[in-house]
C-alpha cells in the first residue's frame, strides 16, 4: 500500500459516513474483514484455466456485448466510442454494453454535469475543469527539467476515473462477494435491490467498491479511487535508471525494490522509488494534488513506446496506446 494511501486510509471510515448513501446504523457492527480483496477473491475461485474472469465466459454478458458493438455503443476494446480529438464521447457503457442508469449516478454521488465533463474530456471524474486544467498546468513545471520539449514526454489518464468503469479484471461485485460485510451488503441491496445479475454492470463503475462501504484484504475501508497518470518518456527512464544505480550502489535501496527490479516485471512501469528519488518535484505534486481532490494520485512512468501490449495476455487487461486514450494537454517548459 502506497504511502499516500496510507495517509488518506485515516479519513476513510469518516468520509464513508459522508459519501455512502444514508444507511441506517447497526448496533455493535464487527464486520468480519475479507482475506483478499474482492478482485482476488473473485478471481481465485472462479478464473478458469485461461486466467479469464467469469464474467466474460456469462452467455448473457456475451450477449449483450455483441449487441451493443452492433450498435456502436461499445468499440472493439469495450469503450464507448468518440473522440478526444471531436472532444466528444457517448454515454457510459461496460465493456460488455451495461449503461449507466440514473440510479448508478445517484448512489454514486454523481451529476449529468459531472458525466457530461467527462463525456467532453473537459474533467476526470472526480474533479472540475478548473481543477483539471490546474492539475495539468502544474504538471508541466513537475516533470523532468530536461524535457524540453513535446515530444520527450506524453501523458495519459488511466483507470476508471477516465474510463468511467474498471477494467475486465475488476469485476462488479455479488452479494457473496460482500459476504461478513453488513454495512456493504446494506448499501448493496439499496443499489441493486432486486436486480437480477444479468442486467447488472459486469465491471465496476468508479468508486463504487468506496461509496459500498466494502474492506479491502487487509479488513480497511476501501478508498476512493486513484487519479493514474501515465508518463512515457526516454529521458524520463534514463534519468531514473542513473538515480537507481546511484541508490543501489550505495545500499539505499530495499531488497523489495532489488527484487521487483528497475522496471517492473508484472506491470512494467519504472521502480517507483527510483522515480521518487529522481523526480522530487512530480512527488510533491503527486502530494499537493491528493490532498486538494481527496483521492491518490498516482503517476507511473514508462518508456517513450508507453506500456506493452498485453491484450493477448491472462485478462487482457492492457494500458499500451490506443487512438481512443485520454491525452493529457501538457505545455512544454520555456
Amino acid at each position: 500500500m502506497s504511502r499516500q494511501r496510507l495517509r488518506l486510509g485515516v479519513l476513510a471510515v469518516a468520509a464513508l459516513v459522508l459519501s455512502g448513501p444514508s444507511v441506517a446504523p447497526t448496533a455493535a457492527l464487527t464486520p468480519r474483514p475479507v482475506g483478499t480483496s474482492v478482485y482476488e477473491q473473485t478471481v481465485r475461485t472462479v478464473r478458469t484455466v485461461q486466467g479469464i474472469p467469469a464474467a466474460d465466459e456469462d452467455p448473457g454478458f456475451a450477449k449483450r456485448r455483441q449487441e451493443a458493438q452492433a450498435k456502436g455503443l461499445i468499440d472493439a476494446d469495450g469503450r464507448v466510442p468518440g473522440s478526444q480529438r471531436l472532444g466528444i464521447r457517448a454515454w457510459p457503457h461496460d465493456d460488455t454494453g451495461y449503461r449507466i442508469q440514473p440510479r448508478d449516478l445517484a448512489f454514486l454521488g454523481l451529476t449529468r454535469q459531472q458525466v457530461g465533463w467527462w463525456r467532453h474530456y473537459q474533467a476526470p471524474l472526480g474533479t472540475t475543469p478548473k481543477q483539471f486544467k490546474d492539475m495539468s498546468s502544474s504538471l508541466s513545471r513537475a516533470l523532468c527539467s530536461a524535457c524540453e520539449r513535446p515530444q520527450d514526454y506524453d501523458v495519459r489518464l488511466q483507470g476508471s476515473w477516465a474510463f468511467f468503469f474498471s477494467g475486465r479484471h475488476k469485476n462488479f461485485p455479488t452479494e457473496r462477494d460482500l459476504a461478513g460485510q453488513p454495512l456493504a451488503q446494506e448499501r448493496f441491496r439499496q443499489w441493486m435491490g432486486s436486480t437480477p445479475p444479468s442486467e447488472r454492470p459486469a465491471r465496476r463503475p468508479f468508486e463504487s467498491l468506496y461509496k459500498l462501504g466494502a474492506l479491502d484484504e487487509n479488513g480497511r475501508p476501501v478508498g476512493p479511487s486513484d487519479g493514474d497518470f501515465q508518463i512515457s518518456s526516454d529521458v524520463m527512464v534514463a534519468k531514473a535508471r542513473q538515480k537507481w544505480d546511484e541508490l543501489r550502489d550505495a545500499g539505499k535501496l530495499t531488497d523489495e525494490d532489488i527484487r521487483k527490479g528497475f522496471i517492473h516485471q508484472k506491470y512494467s512501469f519504472v521502480n517507483r522509488t527510483a522515480v521518487r528519488e529522481a523526480f522530487p518535484d512530480l512527488e510533491k505534486w503527486a502530494t499537493m494534488w491528493e490532498e486538494r481532490l481527496g483521492r491518490p494520485v498516482s503517476p507511473s512512468l514508462f518508456p517513450s513506446s508507453g506500456p506493452p501490449d498485453k491484450s493477448q495476455v491472462g485478462t487482457g487487461v492492457s494500458t499500451h496506446f490506443r487512438n481512443s486514450d485520454w491525452v493529457v494537454t501538457v505545455s512544454s517548459k520555456r
